[in-house]
């Protein structure tokens, strides 16, 4: 069914070259939110911008992690797609600009995450504790459990790689 849908959205997207010849089904940005960026940049000439930089600029984050040890970042999925403009690639990149080392936590990951680790994402952990539904693992509760358990993990990891260097330098 996927494959039928997508060769429905490429003849709608030849008809509306037809009617307006500057869209561009293959923009930047265009496929993202269902498409959502072709209907506005075809129908009202409407300009797109990256979401997470317009949210990193508002959110000063980058005054945060040019002083922060750790960054810590992640989504429900990571995937290939990450790396595609998305927050945790965004919040890699101004890591990466102060050498900072950057964690990603995902409710789940993908085969081809592995991705995320060539454009600045030292490491990615999924949240995930045990097997359980979909239903189980959207629990907020179960959620917030599993994001605190995994969090207290990459934690201890991430300081006693400190202790150890310390360690080594006293010594």
């Amino acid at each position: 069914m996927i494959l039928q849908m997508d060769r429905w959205l490429g003849a709608y997207a030849k008809l509306v070259k037809d009617v307006f010849p500057d869209s561009d089904a293959e923009y930047p940005g265009t496929g993202a939110a269902g498409g959502l960026g072709f209907a506005f940049r075809s129908f009202t000439d409407a300009e797109l911008e990256s979401g997470i930089r317009i949210i990193l600029e508002q959110t000063h984050l980058e005054d945060f992690i040019k002083d922060a040890d750790l960054v810590i970042t992640g989504e429900g999925r990571l995937d290939a797609q990450t790396v595609m403009g998305k927050g945790p690639s965004g919040v890699a990149a101004i890591a990466k600009k102060y050498g900072k080392p950057v964690v990603a936590l995902a409710g789940s990951i993908r085969e081809d995450a592995g991705v995320c680790n060539e454009h600045g994402i030292d490491a990615f952990f999924p949240i995930l504790q045990r097997v359980c539904t979909l239903e189980e693992a959207m629990d907020p509760e179960t959620a917030r459990r599993n994001m605190a358990d995994t969090a207290e993990q990459v934690m201890r990891l991430f300081l006693a790689g400190r202790r150890m260097v310390i360690g080594d330098v006293s010594d």
